[in-house]
């Protein structure tokens, strides 16, 4: 029997389960055909040892074992399983699903996985809508900007770097430290440890406009991703790099991989990012310091803090030599100081514009600085509904804090084509001075402090920035995992033998209970509590819609097909396993470009429900 040909209400034997397991679950893999084309031989076959136990066999890849003791054992443990049961759990644990399985599919296509970002999805929306979320706190916004001032911090002690973090307005907020002594990391192989250590010797020089990206980056997707008990989320290189549109390597006109030089320039941003400890306060003290008999002006502030905590590490190694090649991915997770400017009552999320990871950190520092600036101004404006509110040119030099080479004319001459610049590529809308500008007054001397910083210029947000940040985007929650779940199949997958619960209790109507071991190390997540299943094979009735093949994926017959079902775009989404903002910007043809992996997901939802 075809699998299409399988109704959802029929009790599955092992042979269907196997296969209905496999076909439930492909479309979380779709882009990853080197791991579909191993599970179908094995979904689709049955080994010797298979057919005696009716249980999967040693031989079975481990994924696909740990998929199939997922439902058997888990979630539907001693439950007599259907199609629509394996479908319900696959949508509402998709998130789980690919968590559990990620080490093992490392182990089993190391090759392919360690190139690959779990965050794939979240990387592939963000480049669609051209824009990421982050906080818009002033806080946040001071934290962030010290990463990028390596000049400011000054050794006050052997082995401590220190710098004020310091307002617009000249006012301290407290202090950074670089401790990169402090960033170890624990239970790493020897040679992980070495190269980590490697990139903590270049924490200094690494602080720079690339950074404070990836500070930026790392919290959108901390906010965005599934996290696991502790709170990390998984941040590989690839994130970043596509985000930055950098250009992988070539050969003979053919695509390959990204430089590892470029991957290391990432991480060791990221190892900097971990050496950075804040303290935030606003009570002064005068302190006496009697080894050097003078007064020094200090701050009294909280207990430091690391910004990000790091755990493990993903490490790719030479195939031929062993060697280890360098690491590709990290968990990370922003500490107490940072999250409340994330989750909870006090956070205010805006946008932040891709242009400012696509320009260059060399070259267009400039830009960056005020594209950032801008934004966080934008929301606040918003909120305040000054929008219209011009900015003084002192401000916004400040901000770009554009070299002092620079002659007046030079100066001036920056400054307007970085506006000109921000304004072709769409980053504002326009710009203008708020009164003209006296031109004779320019080059004479102190012209510039004495008058032309002083004028203002009016610099307006985009409709689509205005449109965002009048949302109650604190909304934004990441998808949860169920890490339960994913500690049960562990424990189920260390042991050496496979108890074929399902299947003894398949064809006896006595139920067999679990071992006393299984049993203590097990919490069993039932989802089928309102389902009363038959012990019996029942064939029912059932339709077939031929020539699915030909359902045409278009934005209206989508929206048509979502109102017939009478359900929510949020609630579709969730079924196809893409992001809802994403399906309501395919309804209203906004998506700026195609993405072949949702496009899929869509049609192969389509082809269910219609």
């Amino acid at each position: 029997m075809k699998y299409e040909d399988l109704p959802d209400h029929l009790t599955l034997n092992y042979e269907y389960l196997k296969m209905s397991i496999f076909e439930e679950v492909k479309y979380l893999f779709q882009d990853r055909p080197y791991i579909l084309n191993e599970w179908r031989k094995e979904a689709y076959g049955l080994s010797e040892e298979e057919m005696i136990k009716q249980a999967p066999g040693k031989s079975m890849k481990a994924s696909l074992r740990a998929l199939y003791f997922l439902f058997t054992q888990t979630l539907y443990s001693e439950k007599r399983i259907t199609k629509k049961m394996i479908r319900e759990a696959v949508s509402r644990y998709q998130e789980t699903i690919k968590i559990l399985l990620t080490e093992h599919l490392i182990k089993e296509f190391p090759e392919y996985e360690i190139k690959r970002s779990m965050n794939k999805e979240k990387i592939d929306e963000a480049l669609e809508r051209d824009f990421i979320y982050g906080s818009m706190d002033i806080d946040y916004h001071l934290m962030r900007d010290i990463v990028t001032k390596k000049k400011e911090f000054k050794e006050v002690e052997p082995g401590y770097l220190t710098s004020e973090i310091i307002d617009n307005r000249g006012n301290v907020r407290g202090l950074a430290e670089l401790r990169p002594f402090q960033s170890h990391l624990t239970g790493v192989a020897k040679d992980q440890q070495a190269m980590w250590l490697e990139m903590i010797e270049s924490t200094l020089s690494s602080l720079d406009e690339m950074t404070a990206d990836l500070f930026d980056l790392i919290t959108y997707l901390w906010m965005v991703s599934p996290k696991t008990n502790d709170g990390f989320i998984e941040f590989h290189s690839n994130d970043a790099l596509r985000l930055r549109n950098v250009k992988k390597r070539t050969s003979k006109g053919r695509e390959l991989d990204f430089r590892e030089e470029d991957r290391f320039n990432i991480m060791k941003r990221v190892a900097a990012l971990s050496s950075i400890w804040v303290s935030l306060g606003e009570q002064k003290v005068k302190v006496i310091n009697t080894a050097e008999i003078q007064d020094n002006e200090l701050y009294k502030f909280k207990d430091f803090q690391k910004m990000f905590e790091i755990g493990k590490i993903r490490v790719a190694y030479d195939k031929k030599t062993g060697e280890a090649k360098g690491i590709y991915a990290v968990q990370v997770k922003p500490t107490s100081i940072l999250t409340p400017y994330l989750v909870g009552p006090n956070q205010s999320i805006g946008i932040l514009d891709l242009k400012v990871f696509q320009y260059s950190h060399f070259t267009q520092r400039e830009q960056k600085r005020l594209a950032r600036y801008l934004n966080f101004q934008w929301k606040i404006r918003t909120i305040k509904r000054s929008l219209q509110q011009p900015f003084k040119v002192s401000t916004l030099l400040k901000v770009m804090d554009i070299s002092s080479r620079y002659n007046g004319v030079q100066i001036r001459d920056k400054f307007e084509t970085i506006l000109d610049e921000l304004q072709k590529d769409e980053v504002i809308k326009n710009w203008a001075y708020s009164e003209e500008v006296n031109e004779t007054k320019v080059g004479k001397k102190g012209w510039i402090n004495q008058y032309w910083s002083k004028l203002s210029v009016t610099i307006l947000p985009t409709d689509m920035v205005v449109e965002e940040n009048q949302k109650n985007l604190g909304l934004y929650k990441s998808p949860q995992i169920d890490e339960r779940i994913i500690q049960s199949i562990k424990q189920i997958s260390q042991s050496d033998s496979f108890p074929a619960f399902y299947a003894s209790s398949f064809y006896s109507d006595s139920k067999e209970q679990p071992s006393k071991g299984m049993e203590a190390n097990m919490e069993v997540v039932d989802l089928n509590k309102e389902i009363k299943m038959s012990a019996r094979f029942e064939q029912q009735s059932f339709h077939f819609v031929e020539n699915l093949q030909n359902v045409s994926l278009t934005p209206e017959t989508m929206k048509e097909t979502i109102d017939s079902l009478g359900i929510s775009i949020r609630q579709a989404a969730g079924e196809m396993g893409i992001a809802h903002t994403t399906l309501s910007r395919y309804i209203r043809k906004e998506n700026k470009r195609q993405n072949k992996n949702n496009d899929a997901k869509m049609h192969n939802w389509l082809k269910e429900k219609i």
